[in-house]
């Protein structure tokens, strides 16, 4: 594969990674709806939100261990069109008990196609640029869906998104045709600083970070609009504050970028985990307006300033950056565990606080898990030196 055709090839894992997360992105507003739309209580569309999210943690998991035993265009066709089935199957469902199959099918092919996309960036030339381009992308969109989501589904209930997402999968088929079959150099992602496979511990407690640091995240994203509704906040107000949050996403993105070769690891990785944490501790209690809007730029912006951080020191840990995908499956475990453990708590309190709480904890948490790995790489880089 030449040049040209991996520039292609990255193009256009970067449009389908956006195809991956269609309905995660704006899983604020998508829970929402089961509620206002479907009149599931919060701990029902608590479960729908699992559901998605354990398909694509299981698809996550299928991909990291198929690697490239099978092709990276033939595993997407195929994943596109599972997700295809599984928006019209959710379409179709209304509401009824088979909306929580169909979520769960939906979620087996977006898996796929997100772990395929992250694969072909990572292995792409120039990762980081891209890596960005790719976050960019997703939180424009997710900017314009979550504001515009209360409208939509005023208008036209929930079905017809479902339907659009499912059109969206299909017509993605032409870009999964200009993807390679695989990496030409398995260490293309560039991760030089790996270049000794770390100890078992030290994966273990990276591995173990990430997983509760996308708990933390996955507990947070689903119920933030609910967070926000239970606070008193009209959902409009709601809507348009998670619109501004996602374009500072975009501009916390863009810092990772613009860091990634100027600063350690370490600080973008505290101040993501130890500010997202103090942002989610503003919506205890009863937060007014200004408050909310604060955790959720916050929030965002330091989730997507942290992120390429946290994989990128999970991918540094072995030469030839393998273990991405296996940090990309574990990130969707604790993506699809949060909305499951939000629902288990829901279920049994009057509020929202336990989740605020496990959120937070889990947060801190993860911090702590990365400490160890963080300073023994700094130690290592300055003796180098």
């Amino acid at each position: 594969m030449n040049g040209r055709q991996a520039g292609q090839g990255v193009g256009a894992a970067i449009l389908l990674g956006t195809i991956g997360v269609l309905s995660f992105i704006v899983q604020p507003g998508l829970v929402q709806g089961f509620v206002t739309a479907y009149g599931l209580s919060e701990a029902a569309a608590n479960e729908l939100a699992f559901m998605e999210m354990l398909g694509i943690a299981i698809a996550t998991i299928a991909a990291a261990l198929i690697g490239t035993r099978i092709s990276w265009r033939v595993q997407t066709l195929c994943a596109l069109t599972i997700a295809a089935l599984g928006y019209v199957l959710s379409g179709l469902a209304a509401g009824s008990e088979m909306l929580s199959t169909a979520r769960l099918v939906a979620g087996l092919g977006s898996g796929f196609v997100i772990s395929v996309s992250f694969s072909v960036v990572g292995a792409g030339p120039q990762p980081e640029r891209n890596l960005g381009l790719y976050l960019v992308l997703l939180l424009t969109y997710g900017a314009l869906g979550l504001w515009a989501m209360p409208t939509i589904l005023d208008a036209f209930g929930l079905e017809p998104v479902f339907y659009a997402w499912a059109l969206a999968s299909v017509l993605a088929i032409g870009a999964g045709l200009r993807l390679p079959d695989a990496a030409v150099d398995e260490g293309g992602g560039g991760h030089e600083a790996g270049s000794v496979r770390a100890s078992t511990g030290k994966i273990a407690l990276v591995l173990a970070g990430v997983l509760l640091y996308n708990v933390s995240i996955g507990t947070a994203w689903a119920n933030l609009f609910l967070i926000g509704i239970d606070a008193g906040i009209a959902e409009q107000p709601i809507a348009n504050g998670l619109l501004l949050c996602q374009f500072t996403a975009v501009g916390g993105a863009l810092a990772a970028v613009w860091s990634a070769e100027r600063i350690t690891t370490i600080w973008p990785i505290v101040v993501g985990t130890l500010g997202g944490a103090a942002a989610l501790a503003l919506t205890l209690g009863t937060p007014g307006y200004a408050a909310f809007l604060v955790t959720l730029i916050a929030f965002n912006t330091l989730w997507n300033f942290a992120l390429p951080f946290i994989l990128g020191l999970a991918a540094g840990l072995t030469s030839s950056g393998r273990l991405m995908s296996t940090a990309v499956a574990f990130q969707m475990v604790g993506l699809a565990f949060g909305p499951w453990a939000a629902s288990e708590l829901l279920a049994g309190a009057a509020s929202f606080e336990p989740v605020k709480i496990l959120s937070i904890g889990a947060m801190l948490l993860s911090l702590a898990l990365f400490i160890a790995p963080l300073l023994a790489g700094r130690n290592a880089v300055q003796a180098h030196a």
